[in-house]
């Protein structure tokens, strides 16, 4: 499936339209790479209890 329409692009086609053959714009990529990374870095630090209790009691790691 393509979007045609960028409100509809998912975070990685949004962010691999930085790169073209003749360009990169490499410092534009890193700020949206971080600012798409900002939401689930703030779940994980409201969660993070529940989150290792939950690992802890599953056993896993």
């Amino acid at each position: 499936m393509i979007g045609q329409d960028q409100s509809a692009w998912t975070v990685q086609v949004a962010l691999s339209s930085f790169t073209t053959s003749q360009v990169i714009r490499l410092h534009e990529l890193f700020v949206a790479a971080a600012v798409s990374i900002l939401p689930l870095l703030v779940v994980f630090l409201c969660f993070q209890r529940w989150i290792v209790a939950g690992v802890e009691r599953s056993g896993i790691g």
